[in-house]
């Protein structure tokens, strides 16, 4: 059985917030001594993920 393939759509600011996360994540498991493998692989997806920039400028 596939399984069903998800998105996210994340801007810049999401991005960086959802890594540096991740990070957090990863340290507290590290310290309670539990395995990191799951996090490690989901933080290089993140960091390998393109992000689409916003264009911020008003249109007039």
């Amino acid at each position: 059985m596939r399984r069903e393939k998800r998105y996210i759509y994340m801007d810049s600011a999401e991005h960086r917030l959802a890594i540096v996360g991740m990070k957090h994540f990863r340290n507290h498991l590290i310290q309670t001594g539990k395995p990191t493998e799951d996090v490690d692989a989901l933080l290089i997806k993140l960091w390998k993920a393109k992000v689409k920039h916003r264009d911020r400028r008003r249109k007039s």
